[in-house]
């Protein structure tokens, strides 16, 4: 997918014709596990500098953090720098901040010759800054590798606030956090069923239901209630099925249903506390915790309740699945002897059951970014919660936020 790079400069005219003795990407970037990228902080065209959100800084993170580039920034183009890093070429820009908002043009350029590569403008007030970067991040991202970047993608938590916990959205980066629902309610499990909707459980009434609603306001409306408790919904973008644990029959089982409330089906019955439903890519499938062992164990069953198995058996602890978008892997959170949580990996056919996480403090409630490239997942530690990312097999961590009191997430487009 590299080397698409190199015929789709030439074919949009986006630079002029590009040698393969300049840059030949393809080989270029096989020598490296991360591509070695440069950015160069953006030039200002007018007397007004940004002095925050600049859009470089934002697509520098963007690169570091989704792991396959090494970033080597220099506020001014430096050769010998980038070339000692093994770079080949690198992103720069130019910017003019004027009443009506700010208007900036990135470029990509062979570092050997000084060749755009690749150029792109974009204008918009200043909110809109930081949105209009990761933009540039997921177009550059996807001419190299083929794929849609996360870079535009969203994250759900819960946040505590005075006496509640309410539901908050940021950037996939920990920027623009924005509270969504109000009061001293406890509110718990937000997840995502499209670009400005969610359900979430809420104690609104005093016990636990679900609630669906509008990201946009926070106002939502009873979807799942019952004299028993409602919790964990999970949303499947394939057909719009909704999972969820409820004890409505007496024990607390899985269930599922559309999303507009109809074709309610009990998946499990009766075999312990069974919660924590998480669809399968293909929406075929669905893990979830029981304790039917005795002890919190990930499940497997089909969509319709079907051939329900264990896939995990190291620890005396497991909890919270996450099925990889591309479906070859289900994080968890599981718990050692001591009592330390730590994120780990199974097949969903229960083999390669391994952790991953390697870190002090306590490390639960994985999470995939939309394109399957990095777990993210809350890390506990002296009495405050972040949020992380890795790769999947744990290396590349990074710590995104730094709020102290990130609970429960869910990664979305």
């Amino acid at each position: 997918m590299i080397r698409k790079l190199c015929f789709s400069l030439c074919i949009l005219g986006l630079g002029s014709v590009l040698q393969a003795e300049k840059v030949n990407l393809s080989i270029y970037a096989s020598r490296f596990d991360s591509i070695p990228i440069g950015v160069v902080d953006f030039k200002a065209k007018s007397k007004v500098r940004l002095s925050e959100q600049e859009p470089w800084k934002i697509i520098a993170n963007d690169f570091d953090l989704c792991g396959r580039f090494h970033v080597v920034c220099r506020p001014v183009f430096d050769s010998a720098v980038f070339a000692a890093e093994g770079a080949g070429f690198y992103v720069g820009g130019e910017y003019a901040v004027a009443e009506n908002g700010v208007a900036f043009t990135c470029f990509v350029c062979d570092i050997a010759t000084g060749e755009k590569l690749f150029t792109k403008e974009y204008q918009g007030d200043g909110a809109s800054v930081r949105q209009l970067a990761h933009c540039f991040s997921n177009e550059l991202y996807e001419l190299l590798f083929g794929e849609r970047g996360m870079f535009t993608s969203h994250i759900l938590y819960i946040a505590a606030d005075g006496g509640g916990k309410n539901v908050v959205i940021m950037d996939y980066d920990g920027g623009n956090r924005r509270q969504i629902t109000k009061g001293k309610i406890f509110n718990l499990f937000p997840v995502f069923t499209g670009p400005s909707a969610m359900l979430w459980t809420s104690y609104l009434k005093g016990k636990p239901d679900i609630y669906k609603g509008s990201i946009i306001d926070g106002k939502g409306t009873v979807f799942i209630a019952s004299r028993g408790i409602q919790v964990s919904p999970a949303f499947s973008a394939i057909d719009g099925s909704v999972a969820y644990a409820s004890s409505r029959g007496g024990s607390l089982d899985i269930y599922t249903c559309a999303l507009d409330g109809s074709g309610t089906k009990q998946l499990t019955i009766g075999g312990g506390v069974e919660t924590a439903p998480c669809w399968s890519p293909s929406g075929y499938q669905i893990a979830y915790t029981s304790d039917r062992p005795g002890i919190p164990q990930i499940y497997i069953m089909d969509a319709d309740g079907a051939n329900q198995r264990r896939i995990t058996h190291k620890s005396k602890y497991s909890d919270s699945p996450a099925w990889s978008p591309h479906g070859d892997l289900i994080a968890f959170t599981s718990m050692r002897d001591d009592g330390k949580l730590d994120i780990w990996t199974v097949s969903p056919e229960g083999t390669n059951e391994m952790q991953v996480t390697d870190l002090p403090g306590f490390h639960e409630y994985p999470v995939w970014s939309p394109d399957g490239s990095l777990i993210g997942f809350i890390t506990r530690s002296g009495g405050k919660s972040d949020f992380y990312v890795m790769k999947p097999d744990g290396s590349h961590v990074r710590q995104v936020t730094s709020c102290g009191d990130v609970q429960m997430p869910d990664w979305g487009n």
